[in-house]
This record gives C-alpha cells, structure tokens and sequence, in this order.
C-alpha cells in the first residue's frame, strides 16, 4: 500500500507529459543500439561470452525502448465510451512487455553461459576489451540516470520500468569487466563467473518490474485505508467511513468508499459533504484521480452486502 503524497500527473498532466516521454525513450533507444553493437560485435570477435550475453541484453533494452514508445501514443488517448477509465493501463502492459524480455534476457543469457562452460574456446582479453566495456558501461550508466530522472519528474511507469532494465546493464558491465580481468590474469572461468553474475542481476530486474506491474493489474490497494477512513471522518458531520478500497497507478488512483450521515440530513448538504470528501482524498493523496462515494444513513449496525474483513 502507498500512501506517498508525491505530485503525480492527473489524465490531463498525463496528456502533456507524453511527448516528452517518448522524446526521452526515442533518446535511449538510439543509444542502446549502439550499445548493443558494440558489445555484440567485439564479444563475438573475442569469444568473450559475458560480453556477448550483455550485447542481447541491451538489444533488449532498445526493443524495450519502441513497446515503450507504442505504448505511449495509445496510453495518452482521452476516455471514450467504450473505455470510460481511460486507456492508461497499457503503459502497465508494455511494462509487463518489457518484464517479459528482461527474462528473455535472463534466459539467452543462461545459453550462452552453458555453451562457454561447455567449449574448449577461451576468451581473448585485450586493452581493447576493457575499453568496449569501459564505454558501454559509462552509456548505460547515464541512460539510466537520465531515465530515471525524468521516470520521477513525469512519474512514468514505462520509464521508471525501463530505467531499471537499463540500470542492470550497468551492472552487468561491471561483472563483465570483472570477468575479463580474472580472465587476463589466468583465470579462465572469470567469463562464466562474470555471464552468472549477469543472470543474476537480469532476474532481479524481470522479477521488479513483473511484480509492479501485476500489482497494478489486479488491482492491489494502493492507498493505506485507513488513512483514508480517517481523513474522511476528521470531516465533522461525517459519523462513520468504512468499505474503503483503492486501485490504479502513480498519477491514476481510484477510491470507493461508504461513509454514513445522519439519517434527517437535507439531500443538498449530503451532496456538499460528498464534495468536501472528494476534494479532501484529492489534496492529500496526489494520485487520487477519482473518488466513488456511497453515503448512507447511519445505523446502529450496516445492513448491506460488504464483505467483512472490509467493513
């Protein structure tokens, strides 16, 4: 549950911010590319297999890049009738997307760890290989820096997604370069150690982005309730808040929520306590970008089809 008061984008702030979204994958995905190459080509000329395990992780990383960028110009279209919540959740999607070919990667990765411990080829360790490795990794480095900043300042899923598959590039640089330099001084299976090495931080990242993205699907609650029963009922003329749920995103959460009032209370005034009760959720959780409330006469005891852990 989260209840950070972060500023998040509503529907609206969404709209806007997604050019430049896709300005900042469009920039990431080109340098990936050349990432990706790099490393590819000199791994196979080397028979380096880390190197080259981390050549299709970052091939990876740019096709990442365009799910992301699909995803973008089909998330920012306004409601419809057909999708009256919108069509934000497929920012979800291609996150779940991209979670899928962090494991692809894990998986290749694995292969070609299996066919260097199985080979009688050893690997060739030059100062050239260490300044591939140097360069890919200071790329991948400030990719994801730079993906990550901006993931925060426009709150994107994709990119906050994306920022930690390219971030675990960096990483998996840095057990290359590691395993090339066991390699260098006689250690032959530095390279198998180093491609592990690089499975290991590969999984992490599918399992990261496949559990947010899951919880998002169905639709784990996203807010502390409560904090939300408690929020409501600091409204004086508010004598109970209960069935409290929320669901949804950074910058696209959803409350419902039953609250009761006195029985002999004018509808007019009820309306503008439901209000008061909306713009209250709204100014506390910045996410919150619809409240369903459900208002009720008090009673001794609720006679109503809630379940009871709920209550």
């Amino acid at each position: 549950m989260k209840t950070d008061p972060q500023a998040a984008p509503t529907d609206e702030e969404f709209g806007r911010t997604a050019p430049q979204v896709r300005r900042v994958l469009w920039i990431t995905f080109f340098l990936n590319l050349a990432v990706a190459a790099g490393k590819l080509i000199y791994g196979y000329a080397t028979d380096i297999v880390s190197l080259q395990a981390d050549g299709f992780h970052s091939i990876f990383d740019g096709m990442a890049n365009v799910i992301g960028l699909v995803a973008m110009g089909l998330a920012m279209k306004p409601p419809d009738p057909e999708h009256p919540y919108g069509h934000r959740k497929i920012e979800v999607a291609a996150s779940l997307i991209i979670g899928l070919m962090v494991t692809l990667g894990f998986l290749e990765v694995g292969r070609g760890v299996w066919a260097a411990a199985t080979s009688d080829v050893a690997p060739q360790v030059t100062p050239a290989s260490y300044a591939v490795v140097l360069v890919a990794l200071s790329v991948s480095l400030g990719v994801s820096w730079y993906e990550r900043r901006a993931g925060e300042r426009l709150n994107s899923m994709i990119l906050k997604a994306d920022s930690a598959h390219t971030f675990t590039d960096s990483i998996a640089g840095l057990a290359v370069l590691i395993g090339m330099y066991l390699v260098d001084i006689g250690i032959a299976v530095g390279d198998v150690l180093a491609a592990l090495a690089v499975m290991f931080f590969i999984g992490m990242t599918a399992y990261r982005v496949l559990r947010e993205g899951i919880d998002v699907l169905v639709d784990t609650s996203y807010l502390d309730p409560e904090a939300v029963q408690q929020l409501v009922e600091d409204i004086p003329e508010v004598k109970s808040c209960h069935y409290v749920r929320s669901r949804g995103m950074p910058g696209h959460v959803h409350v419902d929520l039953h609250l009761t009032l006195d029985p002999d209370m004018k509808l007019e005034r009820a309306g503008e306590i439901l209000l008061t009760v909306k713009d209250r959720l709204k100014g506390h959780f910045a996410d919150v970008s619809d409240v369903l409330v459900q208002i009720e006469p008090h009673k001794p005891t609720y006679v109503e089809d809630v379940p009871e852990k709920l209550v």
